[in-house]
């Protein structure tokens, strides 16, 4: 029997007993949906989020305020992301990512500002099934994983999108579909969805291990002034102004940021600037932003484990001074959004310019290489809802759209010595690429206890590749690719939902690394299955899911910039557990605890002596506390910590080397006044090995490798850092005694 059916039959007793158990709970207790953490508490208090628990746009009748801590004016309240409604569920009728048939978690600003968030990997450490590898190499993207992808590809297997812009360099130099967040700072952000497993028809390229969707503030009714700064020579400076009730309402956010780094030759300074305005437009809003990031930065490169283990080699030594590199990214988008919730028509276009060189010598004998990735990109997506209750919680959905993209790329490679060019290019091409990607999903609830979902997009690719090394390998070819979705869900009871689904997700070709000289080859396609149940009774909210993913030919690159092989059929047999239990909560207090687990064996078919995909931990697991208490003198205290555990992983595809078992203990901690002032601090600690978050198999063979093959990056012990934020009313604003939202006055 597969993997996948024989856990569902545990998870159907699970959730039986949780029934039965669920029958001796008071009359009333039973008020929340499946789908949210909240009870009925005043809007003062701000809340945490969890698995499901809050929509892309859930109806604007049942909606709370963007926020959900303190009212808005009306025009925030009517475009910006709002907070969950108690009854939107995987049994709604809803473009949210609650009702999707699938794993889903979603983090909204509050919960980012209780956070502690170094860097953009630090947002999704805490969650189920997510696996963080900071390479500790500057400016560079992180390796994020969820589903049993490996760590060692700088998150390519992931779809995000940031506004509806996608964020995944496709046919990067790099690595294919490379994924840099390092744009994303904090304060911009309003709500961050997270969707495990490829379900959600609206996310297209990359969408192997799940997706990502960043919505950005639209406005904030003040101004503020923040620093910070800590181990190791970080500092960081940020300044935001906004207002709200004009015509035109600014969100503007400003920063820069300097690190010595903890390893040598680990500097990093940059500078980023959100730019964006909205106003109203007939029956809508259209908002428009402007993003200018650069950033500079040394890289120590990967070192030797075994020398940094003997106490041979120092865990902070560098490998060649010169390593390192620098980005330039420029973006313009507008986004329009017109009608109530899920019956609304959104469309946005977009531009970027982003050129990305990197200097690195991996400390093997080919010596230091340059890579540069320079791209404009253009695109857009349109987007149209229509809903319909029958009455009785029935009715049906119907989401038409489309998206489109086009890059234009010039991709250059060539060894140096000190970052001088000392032998013959590699890699000196131009590419030009189109993904047009029309998708539908109908959502049908002929009675109350049943809703059925089914979904599809067709993604048609246009390849314009002039190789000007070798010009015979220049090619035009002209793929597609089909990704259908399906689930059912059923609602025995109010606070139960049960489902079961399917869904296909695909990676475009690589024009770099997999289409030069292999013209005939296809998009890489998976197909997954997932059996789910969510429980939501009072104060405790628990999801659990088991899930099996195919892919028939499984692509794995050692190292940027080198070859890609194919490993052939692989498969992904996992499960997630999650649950959250609010200790204590009333109109002024939050304290909550959780705990989430999540476990994947990543396995190659039919390959002896290869059995295994690298770079995958066999578990990952988090427990943590969040809090949000009202002191004296309207005073506050909040913030969360959380302590991680992350196994071993196989190095080698024959499971002989592994990198061991590893913890991270993490927590911040803010302390707010009523008139603006909040200081907080923040600390990282790894109790047990610091070589283990991202070591790879850098020289040796896939089988038979010995442990000197094994390169690391090490990260530091123990880490501090602490600031403030000072926030200026600019609109007829009192804070709120929890500086995180300020109160309007009436």
């Amino acid at each position: 029997m597969p993997f996948y059916l024989c856990r569902s039959s545990g998870l159907i007793a699970v959730s039986a007993l949780l029934a039965l158990t669920a029958t001796k709970v008071p009359a009333g207790a039973q008020t929340a949906g499946p789908s949210s953490d909240q009870s009925t508490t005043k809007p003062s208090l701000p809340t945490i989020h969890v698995e499901g628990a809050a929509p892309r746009k859930p109806k604007a009748a049942k909606r709370a305020p963007a926020g959900a801590a303190q009212p808005q004016s009306a025009s925030a309240a009517s475009t910006q992301p709002s907070q969950p409604a108690a009854n939107v569920s995987m049994g709604s009728l809803s473009t949210a990512a609650a009702a999707l048939p699938a794993g889903s978690t979603v983090l909204d600003a509050q919960k980012i500002s209780i956070s502690p968030i170094a860097s953009y990997g630090d947002i999704f450490r805490s969650l189920p099934g997510f696996e963080v590898a900071n390479y500790g190499q500057g400016g560079i993207a992180y390796g994020l994983a969820m589903r049993g992808y490996t760590n060692a590809e700088h998150g390519r297997d992931i779809a995000y999108y940031i506004d509806g812009v996608p964020v995944n360099d496709i046919s990067s130099i790099h690595t294919p579909n490379y994924a840099d967040l390092n744009i994303l700072m904090p304060e911009t952000v309003q709500q961050i969805e997270v969707v495990r497993g490829p379900f959600d028809v609206e996310c297209g390229d990359s969408n192997l291990g799940g997706c990502i969707i960043v919505s950005t503030k639209k406005s904030e009714p003040f101004a503020s002034i923040g620093g910070d700064g800590g181990s190791y020579g970080t500092g960081r400076a940020v300044a935001t102004y906004s207002s709200q009730g004009g015509t035109y309402e600014p969100f503007l956010v400003e920063q820069g940021y300097h690190t010595d780094g903890y390893r040598d030759n680990s500097w990093i300074n940059n500078y980023n600037s959100f730019d964006k305005v909205s106003t109203q437009l007939g029956d809508g809003t259209l908002s428009i932003r402007g993003q200018a990031y650069g950033t500079w930065f040394g890289a120590p490169s990967y070192i030797n484990r075994d020398a940094v283990a003997s106490g041979a080699l120092s865990p902070r030594a560098a490998v060649d001074p010169t390593d390192g590199g620098n980005k330039q990214y420029e973006n313009l988008t507008a986004n329009y959004v017109a009608g109530p919730d899920d019956q609304n028509f959104t469309a946005m276009v977009f531009t970027n310019h982003d050129v990305f060189n990197r200097f690195a010598d991996f400390g093997t004998a080919s010596g230091q290489r340059w890579q540069q990735d320079e791209r404009s990109t253009v695109g857009g997506r349109v987007r149209k809802v229509w809903t319909t209750e029958t009455g009785d919680d029935t009715g049906w959905q119907v989401l038409v759209g489309t998206s489109w993209r086009t890059d234009f790329i010039k991709a250059f490679q060539a060894p140096t010595t000190g970052r001088i060019i000392n032998g013959p290019d590699a890699e000196n091409m131009g590419n030009t690429e189109t993904d047009i990607g029309p998708y539908a999903q109908l959502q049908f609830k002929p009675v109350p206890w049943l809703k059925l979902t089914g979904a599809a997009r067709y993604d048609q690719f246009f390849y314009n590749v002039t190789d000007l090394l070798t010009p015979s390998n220049s090619t035009n070819i002209y793929p597609g690719i089909w990704s259908p979705k399906a689930g059912v869900t059923l609602i025995p009871v109010k606070w139960w939902d049960f489902y079961v689904n399917y869904g296909q997700g695909f990676r475009s070709i690589d024009a770099a690394t997999e289409l030069l000289g292999n013209p005939t080859i296809q998009p890489f396609k998976i197909e997954s299955e997932e059996v789910g149940t969510h429980i939501a009774i009072d104060r405790l909210v628990f999801h659990a899911d088991v899930y099996t993913t195919h892919s028939k030919n499984e692509a794995f690159q050692a190292a940027p910039g080198l070859p890609e092989t194919f490993l052939g059929a692989a498969n992904r047999e996992g499960f997630d557990l999650d649950a959250r239990y609010h200790v204590f909560r009333d109109a002024q207090n939050d304290v909550s605890l959780y705990a989430n687990y999540g476990q994947v064996v990543a396995r190659l078919l039919n390959a002896a002596p290869s059995y295994y995909v690298p770079n995958v931990p066999f578990y990952t697991a988090n427990i943590g506390i969040d809090f949000n208490v009202a002191m004296r003198n309207a005073e506050r205290l909040s913030g969360s910590a959380f302590i991680s555990f992350v196994g071993h992983q196989n190095m080698t595809q024959d499971g002989a080397l592994t990198a061991s078992p590893y913890q991270l203990v993490t927590g911040r901690v803010n302390y707010s006044w009523p008139n603006g002032w909040t200081v907080f601090t923040e600390a990282d600690w790894y109790p047990g090995s610091i070589l283990s978050e991202f070591a790879f198999n850098l020289t040796g063979p896939v089988v038979g490798a010995s442990s000197s093959d094994i390169y690391t990056a090490p990260v530091p012990r123990f880490t501090l850092l602490g600031g403030f934020t000072y926030r200026i009313p600019t609109a007829g604003v009192a804070l709120a005694a929890n500086d995180q939202t300020p109160m309007v006055h009436k």
